[in-house]
């Protein structure tokens, strides 16, 4: 008998660790621009949801045409052969715009949240391009 409620203690340990290991790997995965994961983890009301939807499409468009000018410019820097400074420069400071954007478009998302979805919704992953740069260049 005690070797039984022993294997059914270390079940329900097991099972009791693994459930919160589940959750917190569960919010680290939601990503902003999965609008139904985010709509779902923060149990968002209809109203919530009319005001938050369009934002992240924003977002999401503002992401899109990010990777659209990555792409151009490293067409344009390969048919250039040499590399030039001041195209990469002009490329950044429009990315630190965009990412500007984004990150003034995640406000108004949380200004649209009540207290208890705040906090979740500072562990929803947002948009990072400039981190995305760094990423590429492998750093």
């Amino acid at each position: 008998m005690k070797k039984y409620n022993l294997f059914q203690i270390a079940c329900l340990t097991i099972l009791a660790i693994s459930g919160t290991l589940f959750a917190q790997q569960e919010s680290s995965k939601i990503n902003l621009t999965n609008y139904n994961g985010a709509k779902s983890y923060l149990n968002l009301d209809i109203d919530q949801q009319q005001i938050i939807e369009p934002l992240v499409t924003e977002i999401k468009s503002i992401i899109d045409s990010d990777e659209k000018a990555m792409q151009d410019m490293r067409s344009k820097m390969q048919s250039m052969g040499m590399p030039d400074p001041s195209l990469r420069e002009k490329m950044m400071k429009e990315r630190e715009e965009r990412q500007s954007k984004t990150d003034e478009l995640s406000k108004k998302i949380e200004q649209a949240l009540n207290k208890e979805q705040i906090e979740k919704f500072k562990k929803i992953e947002k948009p990072n391009l400039m981190n995305k740069s760094k990423q590429m260049r492998g750093k």
